[in-house]
């Protein structure tokens, strides 16, 4: 590796890797064509293994390089910036596919496998969504049967896999029956994705992140050898949860990249761009714009820091820091790209500049791995079931007067009466919202004396928080809602008023000719 170049962090375990990322992105990566081909040049994958890139926290027993949260977290931070394709390649592997064989797997299949996905001779995957389920691991169709000799038998579909047709290993989640036809819960495997009965189903054609495939998948009678469970029986539901808490920091802290460098082409642009008003970074408005997006993504990174600095120490990482990872950091990138894409005017809306291909690609962050709305009302749902257990988190931080009223206001809505189960959902949603806004508010008012930068932050935060929770106070009491029933009979209204417009020309065929298949 060349030394490292200006600008880089300090050397440490990931400097080699970052100086590489760039360097790869400025002399070998082409992400329009990658996005024009649905897929990366064939060098791709053996260039990120031999960089490391694709062990990032397998033990060095098993050739991995056993990088700390820190370091990969800035690993994730750089491949965002650069393109959330090799950012969604690297993760995959990393972190929905490696710590459930990690974690879970006996040592004998961690020795055989680990080693080749740590130096890249094999991909993996993990196999959750369905057809009829996205993030809701408890709602698994797919079945596995034991049989009398100790192995499995698995058959299901599976929806949504990103590297489903590429991966050599798949983590598969199903529903297990014992052997007295008994339900046993939830239980991983280890599927070789060479196994009769594995049969890969057809790409889903997406609106962004084009180079890595989404597939479907069927499990046609599959067998898998007892050796290749993952955990217990029936605890399958730890594996998956340790693959989507991975997930869900990766998704944070590559958001942070991306709208790190979305922020970076606007700033450049506005201080160089003249408008009637005069120099376009000069404008009120525009300067509390950038300002604001600013502090957004230093609130977001904050957040992660203090992830990884508890879990590098050791230290319990409490369950709803990683929500507000998932859901602040996906959201307020998001904002910060949609807003790069307008302050750019009509180069927004170029695809080659770069932020208009951010737009389509990141765009999947507020619904990978849960949507925004379905895990906020989750969330807010633990916090309504057990109130104290959230707001006890706070013990931990020297809470301000101001915010400490704020949390206690949260804490008091918690306490609504709803009569309807919509009226709990949304009051679940807010509670859920509210909790992250507080969560990102404390840990970025402990650092507002660092700088003016900072300062802004921490009084940003605050401002979002109050914004909101006054918001959530007014709401009451619940606007009752038309029934799913009405608007489902208003909304079949619109046919008359727009037509049958579905389109049914024919379009490519890609089937081999019934005279050119196999009797």
């Amino acid at each position: 590796m060349e030394s490292t170049e200006s600008g880089s962090p300090d050397p440490g375990p990931a400097s080699e890797m970052l100086d590489f990322l760039r360097r790869y992105s400025r002399e070998q990566l082409d992400s329009r064509r990658a996005d024009e081909r649905r897929g990366f040049h064939l060098s791709l994958i053996p260039d990120l293994a031999h960089a490391g890139l694709l062990g990032l926290q397998i033990p060095q027993r098993y050739h991995g390089q056993e990088l700390s949260h820190s370091d990969t977290v800035k690993v994730w931070r750089q491949s965002g910036a650069i393109d959330c394709n090799l950012l969604i390649l690297l993760a995959v592997h990393n972190t929905l596919g490696v710590p459930p064989i990690q974690d879970f797997a006996s040592e004998d299949v961690r020795s055989a496998v680990l080693p080749e996905l740590a130096q890249g001779r094999r991909l993996v995957t993990s196999a959750i969504s369905e057809h009829g389920m996205g993030s809701h691991v408890r709602s698994i169709s797919a079945g596995a049967t034991k049989r009398p000799d100790g192995s499995y038998v698995l058959n299901g579909g599976k929806q949504w896999i990103s590297l489903g047709a590429d991966a050599s290993y798949v983590n598969v989640f199903a529903r297990l029956t014992d052997e007295n036809g008994q339900d046993a819960g939830i239980t991983g495997f280890l599927v070789d994705a060479s196994s009769p009965g594995f049969v890969r189903g057809p790409e889903v054609i997406t609106l962004g992140l084009k180079a890595v495939p989404q597939n479907s998948l069927s499990l046609e009678n599959l067998h898998v050898p007892a050796e290749r469970l993952l955990g217990e029986e029936g605890k399958g539901l730890l594996a998956a949860k340790t693959a989507f808490t991975h997930g869900r920091l990766m998704l944070a802290a590559g958001s942070v990249g991306a709208a790190m460098r979305a922020l970076e082409l606007t700033q450049r642009f506005a201080r160089r761009r003249e408008v009637a008003t005069g120099n376009l970074a000069e404008n009120g408005r525009i300067q509390q714009i950038i300002a604001e997006s600013v502090a957004a993504i230093q609130a977001v990174e904050t957040l992660t820091e203090h992830i990884v600095d508890r879990l590098d120490s050791g230290r319990e990482v409490p369950e709803p820091f990683y929500f507000a990872a998932k859901i602040l950091g996906c959201e307020l990138m998001w904002q910060v790209v949609d807003r790069c894409v307008q302050l750019l005017g009509a180069r927004g809306f170029v695809d080659t500049n770069v932020v208009g291909q951010f737009f389509r690609d990141y765009r999947l962050f507020r619904i990978f791995e849960g949507t925004t709305e379905a895990i906020t009302v989750y969330l807010g749902s633990m916090i309504l079931k057990h109130p104290q257990q959230f707001f006890s988190v706070f013990d931990d931080f020297d809470v301000d007067h101001t915010l400490g009223e704020y949390i206690s206001r949260i804490d008091k809505l918690a306490t609504t009466t709803t009569t309807t189960g919509r009226q709990r959902h949304i009051l679940a949603n807010q509670i859920g919202e509210l909790a992250c806004w507080a969560i990102v508010a404390v840990l970025s008012a402990d650092g507002r004396h660092r700088s003016s930068m900072f300062a802004h932050t921490a009084s940003w935060t605050e401002q979002q928080l109050l914004g909101k929770l006054q918001a959530a106070e007014d709401s009451r009491p619940f606007v009752e809602l038309p029934t799913a029933d009405e608007l489902a009979r208003y909304i079949g209204d619109f046919e008359e008023s727009i037509g049958n417009v579905e389109q049914r020309r024919p379009g490519i065929q890609h089937d081999l000719d019934l005279l050119l298949r196999r009797g």
